[in-house]
């Protein structure tokens, strides 16, 4: 028998957990030295690769402040920590089209996004993802 766990993206949900953390991080945002403890890249890990519906459906009733947050936080984990660096699989995606589609995106969250990820797919997806939405 081996120790060896098989980790299945697909099979990782967002829960609670998931928005205390984000919540947390998001407060901290402002802070000079904003970092994960290993704790809270544990929790996140597993999720960030996970199925944009599901991050979508995780967030569609949150608040646009709190999302904005997010948002901030997901480009920021994914820029200092490169196992949370999801490319065009990031969550950050689907966090921008509810805020896109409730008419509720900033105008200056993309040029922050820029400023701040080398992520060639953010804010948007990829281009084969955006035409298949179509």
């Amino acid at each position: 028998m081996s120790d060896v766990v098989q980790w299945n993206p697909k099979s990782a949900n967002l829960s609670s957990v998931h928005a205390e953390v984000l919540h947390t991080l998001a407060n901290e945002l402002d802070s000079e030295n904003f970092s994960l403890t290993k704790q809270q890249r544990e929790i996140l890990g597993p999720v960030v690769c996970i199925q944009h519906n599901s991050w979508s459906d995780f967030a569609k009733n949150r608040s646009t402040d709190l999302l904005v947050g997010w948002i901030k936080v997901l480009v920021l984990c994914a820029e200092q920590y490169p196992d949370l660096e999801s490319g065009a699989k990031s969550p950050v995606i689907p966090l921008v089209r509810i805020l896109r589609q409730r008419g509720h995106y900033p105008t200056t969250l993309t040029t922050w996004i820029k400023s701040h990820s080398t992520n060639k797919f953010l804010p948007y997806g990829s281009l084969d993802d955006r035409l298949r939405r179509n």
